[in-house]
């Protein structure tokens, strides 16, 4: 069972991350890797995303979800 489980969840979300004072998009691997290289709890981008927010993240971070599709 836990097996079956683990298949359903993906074990990472690649995110794309725009800074909107310098103007940049930073590519990530996972949410965990991304709030790592921001100094942030990852819970805060599971939570940017889970209340479907469109502002950016303290005026700063605007997170997406990167499309897995797109390669193949």
């Amino acid at each position: 069972m836990k097996l079956k489980i683990s298949e359903a969840m993906p074990t990472s979300i690649k995110i794309e991350v725009t800074d909107i004072t310098k103007n940049t998009i930073t590519f990530y691997d996972s949410i965990s890797e991304a709030a790592r290289a921001l100094g942030i709890n990852k819970a805060i981008i599971v939570m940017y995303f889970a209340r479907n927010q469109q502002k950016p993240y303290k005026g700063i971070f605007i997170f997406k979800k990167v499309n897995k599709s797109s390669t193949g």
